[in-house]
């Protein structure tokens, strides 16, 4: 684990959010804090069917640390992209969140490893719930 925490996303809390009993149990184990992008919060809110769903979303995103994007996690990002978007199809959001991840020093825990397993400086935590 990286000193300050982890960052979750996305996939883990949409099974959070559909009592996924598995994922909870999970996130309940993490040890230290754990927070969540504003790509992430990005991310829930266009995959929301409904504005149930965002209201939903709005009690995590208040629940929880949000961790702002920054003018250096923009750039980092952006490195991110030049670096793997071509090679890797590695997508804008996720290139947020992992430049959020590296960073604030934290792990990234996500159940999509192959979305950032190409990022050498991402510490990764894919839980197998």
């Amino acid at each position: 684990m990286s000193p300050a925490g982890y960052l979750v996303v996305t996939d883990i809390l949409i099974d959070v959010s559909r009592g996924d009993q598995r994922a909870i149990d999970y996130l309940d184990g993490l040890q230290g804090a754990w927070s969540l992008s504003t790509a992430t919060a990005l991310e829930l809110v266009v995959g929301a069917k409904n504005n149930r769903e965002v209201a939903q979303i709005d009690q995590l995103v208040a629940a929880y640390r949000m961790i702002p994007l920054t003018e250096g996690i923009g750039r980092r990002a952006y490195n991110l992209l030049k670096r793997y978007a071509k090679s890797h199809g590695l997508r804008t959001f996720d290139s947020l969140i992992a430049a959020t991840a590296i960073e604030e020093q934290r792990t990234l825990s996500t159940m999509n490893r192959k979305h950032f397993a190409m990022i050498d400086e991402l510490n990764l935590d894919v839980p197998e719930y």
